[in-house]
């Protein structure tokens, strides 16, 4: 069964290569941004790593129970280990459990699998604890993580992993497939593309859950409305995130802030070209271009990093509606 994975053909030839040499590694680290394809990519791999009934080496039938159980993430020998919320941590408890597990022999599979999705929020202590596993892998085992950010590992974690960077979709490649295999028409295809940032699997959400989309630009839209508000409004919108529990929540609105800001920054430095721009935000281009020529690329550029520097102390024990307060304060102000 071919591997169907969309704009990864490149990644799918080096895992391939590796099986049919021999030569597959203890451990890989699939990297992209949420919605990339890092999990599906992953459970193709597993299937073809197990598949009862391979058609040829580095493929998988589809079709046998290890292929449909792999598919579900219910196969005993394999494991998957994830922060119980998505923007929360994974701790150690969860890793030295499934290192408990990886030293049993497989129950039916040729190897028995270790899944980390969203390793990036493993804390320190599970990173560290994962390390011997991946220094001294035991037979028949294989590790799998999947992050968002290389910087958010450790750099021992990094170099025991064969490493594979997975890129975004070009966004008109993209709007095909949408029409092409689901349906979408023309102009929502487009729409839902740009919105993805080129990321397939999350322009597939988007596609079949509306109120998300919508979720996503009402954020951006309240971005855009703080750059008019004063102090005090601004930290009015900040108590949203007194809750610890709303680190997720958190995460998610500086990812849409990241997008939103670039566009702001691509719009100021490429105001004098032709042709249509990569935005993310094509719904509030109107908007998004009167404030690009009131504000100097400079200021963008700075409150991009300082974003970026939000979303890594949000893996520290902060307080989540200080750090929004402090970051509201750098933005610049238009009223």
């Amino acid at each position: 069964m071919n591997w169907n994975i969309a704009a990864h053909d490149w990644a799918v030839q080096i895992l391939q290569n590796h099986m049919r040499s021999g030569n597959s590694r203890h451990a890989y680290l699939f990297v992209g941004p949420q919605g990339i394809g890092r999990r599906t990519i992953s459970l193709r791999f597993i299937q073809a790593l197990n598949c009862l009934n391979p058609p040829t080496v580095g493929e998988f039938c589809g079709e046998c129970r290890v292929c449909r159980q792999v598919l579900q993430m219910q196969h005993p020998d394999l494991f998957i280990g994830e922060a119980e919320t998505q923007g929360g941590i994974l701790k150690i408890d969860t890793v030295r459990e499934i290192q408990h597990s990886l030293s049993l022999q497989p129950y039916e599979a040729r190897w028995r699998v270790a899944l980390f999705l969203r390793f990036d929020e493993a804390n320190q202590n599970a990173q560290n604890a994962l390390l011997k596993t991946l220094e001294e892998p035991p037979e028949n085992v294989k590790m799998i993580l999947t992050a968002s950010m290389e910087n958010a590992l450790l750099p021992t974690i990094l170099s025991r992993c064969e490493i594979i960077r997975l890129r975004p979709m070009p966004l008109a490649d993209l709007q095909k497939i949408l029409i092409d295999e689901w349906n979408a028409d023309e102009e929502h295809a487009w729409r839902i593309a740009h919105l993805a940032a080129g990321r397939i699997g999350f322009a597939v959400s988007l596609l079949q859950n509306e109120e998300k989309a919508d979720t996503i630009l009402e954020t951006a839209r309240e971005g855009l409305e703080l750059l008019s508000q004063n102090t005090r409004q601004r930290f009015r919108y900040a108590e949203k995130f007194k809750d610890v529990r709303k680190r997720g929540d958190l995460r998610n609105t500086l990812q849409i802030w990241q997008s939103l800001f670039r566009d702001l920054l691509l719009l100021s430095t490429n105001s004098n070209l032709s042709g249509e721009l990569p935005l993310t935000f094509v719904d509030l281009k109107f908007d998004l271009s009167g404030i690009a020529e009131k504000v100097p690329s400079e200021r963008f550029l700075s409150v991009l990093n300082q974003i970026n520097h939000s979303m890594d102390y949000l893996d520290a024990n902060v307080n989540l509606q200080l750090l929004t307060e402090n970051l509201l304060l750098e933005w610049p102000s238009l009223h």
